[in-house]
């Protein structure tokens, strides 16, 4: 089961470089990571828009998993988390990453549409 906490663990991370990433400007427009949408894809200008007002959230978001996962991955290695606690905190886990990440996506998109005029 440590193996799930430091998978967690490793992604909330990558979530947070591709938030500073996006945030600071030094994600370009490509398929593989990011805010990738039609309406990011369609444009150099709206794809730093998007990622310059949802950056934050995924920053935010991934550092919480990452967190989350390297105070309990620990307790984990040392078989001290009762199995129904881990499940139970890896869910919890995986649901605020992923809200988190939708709402990066959605506020992201609607603050870039009213920044550029979409």
């Amino acid at each position: 089961m440590w193996f799930a906490f430091l998978i967690v663990f490793v992604g909330g991370i990558v979530v947070a470089w591709v938030g500073w990433r996006g945030l600071t400007g030094k994600l370009p427009r490509q398929h593989v990571a990011g805010i990738r949408t039609p309406y990011t894809l369609s444009s150099d200008e709206r794809w730093r828009a998007v990622h310059r007002h949802g950056g934050p959230y995924l920053v935010l978001g991934g550092a919480a998993a990452a967190a989350a996962a390297a105070a309990l991955l620990p307790f984990a290695v040392a078989g001290r988390l009762p199995l129904a606690f881990s499940v139970a905190a890896l869910i919890a886990m995986a649901a605020v990453t992923s809200a988190i990440a939708i709402a990066g996506w959605l506020l992201g998109v609607a603050a870039a549409r009213r920044e550029l005029g979409d």
